[in-house]
């Protein structure tokens, strides 16, 4: 759905989604991948989760405490950002199990390091396939807000106060007045 919004509360919105993509880039992208070329252990898959978990943690808080002064409109992105992380988070749990299984099954082996080593690899895959899905879905959200746009459900979730004024589409019109 598209608002009647300025400028400025445009680009206050894409805050989020453009904190979630440097989140991805820098901590899920570059961070992990780089600590496990660089062979530090577990602590170099740790210290990016820490990181990252930090910055979810944050947008979250924003979704559900913003600043009073803080527009509809943004809040509405920080939420649409939040509830978008939750599939990142999906990916880490899933992994995590991963990697929890493969220490389990490596614990009576001889050659539990050779297994952990491997498995852990192969454990990191669920969570870049979500940072992918959320790096497409967070590029549309920074589209949507430069657009003054919301998806539906979210509209329905979190409906705008009496002020904000709904722009015409005409996608949905030019639908409409073909089938009268």
């Amino acid at each position: 759905m598209l608002f009647e919004i300025n400028e400025d509360t445009r680009k206050k919105a894409k805050s989020p989604h453009e904190l979630f993509m440097l989140n991805l880039l820098g901590f899920n992208l570059l961070a992990a991948p780089a600590s496990i070329a660089l062979d530090v252990g577990m602590a170099g898959l740790l210290i990016p989760l820490v990181l990252s978990l930090s910055v979810v943690s944050y947008i979250w808080i924003r979704a559900v405490r913003p600043a009073q002064d803080t527009p509809w409109f943004v809040i509405a992105h920080w939420k649409l950002a939040a509830n978008r992380s939750r599939i990142l988070l999906a990916g880490y749990i899933i992994s995590a199990a991963i990697i929890g299984l493969a220490l389990i099954v490596a614990s009576g082996s001889d050659k539990a390091e050779i297994l952990i080593v491997a498995l852990t690899r192969v454990a990191i895959v669920p969570t870049l396939l979500t940072v992918m899905v959320c790096f497409a879905l967070e590029s549309s959200g920074i589209f949507m807000a430069g657009k003054a746009e919301l998806p539906n459900d979210m509209v329905k979730k979190f409906p705008p106060p009496a002020d904000v004024m709904v722009k015409e589409d005409p996608a949905a019109n030019s639908g409409d007045t073909a089938s009268k």
